[in-house]
């Protein structure tokens, strides 16, 4: 609440604080029970499972997202590979996967997009935690975050275009769900802003990013 109140209010939390609490963001994230992990890894799998997808094909995910969860650290490769899987569930002989994206159909967001998107967040936990992060950074990105914030707000209010994803945009419930999705919107911000998800989409291309 203590960043939600700095992404909205330029008076009340100073740039200080809101660098305290980035950290003490970073070093609880990640950290959930069982019913939230699950309840986190089902979403994840309604989101991306294909009407043909199977039962194992969902299942497989499933205990994916749970088991990095738990751990911490994800096995990308076994994730994205599953995770096509349920996203594209169909192969054409001799031909290549034509992997299917989730969201607007207009902009559409792949596996590999998702999981780069991830990595590039763990990278920047790691920065937040050590508080490597310059406070100039933070109220710059806070800058762009709150354009970008408006309009995705807007954008909530449109009919959205056939195809889309359904419940793709739809706000969670209850404050505390509205904070946390508005502060993990602003540290996707920051980690574009500090060229980590270029960075590791760049790495992903040639192969550096195990998936």
């Amino acid at each position: 609440m203590v960043l939600f109140v700095w992404l909205t209010n330029d008076t009340v939390v100073p740039v200080g604080q809101a660098r305290r609490a980035l950290r003490t963001y970073a070093q609880t994230t990640g950290k959930t029970n069982r019913a939230r992990r699950q309840e986190n890894a089902r979403r994840i799998v309604d989101q991306f499972a294909h009407p043909s997808a199977t039962y194992q094909q969902r299942r497989t995910v499933q205990l994916l997202i749970e088991e990095g969860e738990r751990t911490r650290k994800p096995d990308w490769e076994k994730l994205h590979s599953a995770l096509t899987a349920l996203c594209s569930p169909w192969r054409t002989a001799s031909l290549p996967l034509l992997e299917r994206g989730i969201g607007r159909p207009d902009m559409p967001l792949t596996v590999s997009d998702s999981i780069v998107i991830k990595v590039a967040a763990q990278q920047l936990t790691a920065r937040l935690r050590a508080e490597q992060v310059r406070e100039e950074d933070l109220l710059e990105a806070r800058r762009v975050h709150r354009i970008d914030w408006a309009q995705y707000e807007a954008a909530r209010s449109r009919q959205h275009p056939a195809g889309t994803t359904p419940r793709f945009f739809v706000a969670p419930e209850g404050m505390e769900a509205r904070a946390r999705e508005q502060v993990h919107a602003y540290t996707g911000t920051l980690a574009g802003m500090l060229g980590i998800i270029a960075q590791v989409a760049t790495g992903a291309q040639v192969g550096r990013v195990p998936f």
